[in-house]
């Protein structure tokens, strides 16, 4: 028989909750079985060659003083 652990705490006590239709709910820290602790996720890395809407308002700025600059 495999012992099941809290993602979010490590505890191995456990109640059927009927308000949440028999889900296990640990019963140290409250929370579902099969949550994990927030934060855990992997940030996805941003591409630094895409540029959002901001940052090309402020290039297209900046190359617009260029050529007055320039001209």
């Amino acid at each position: 028989m495999t012992k099941n652990k809290c993602f979010v705490c490590g505890g191995i006590s456990f109640r059927a909750d009927r308000a949440l239709s028999g889900r296990l709910i640990c019963i140290s820290c409250g929370n579902p079985y099969g949550v994990r602790r927030s934060g855990t996720r992997m940030v996805k890395a941003r591409n630094s060659v895409s540029l959002n809407k901001k940052n090309l308002f402020f290039a297209f700025i900046f190359f617009a003083v260029i050529v007055i600059i320039l001209l």
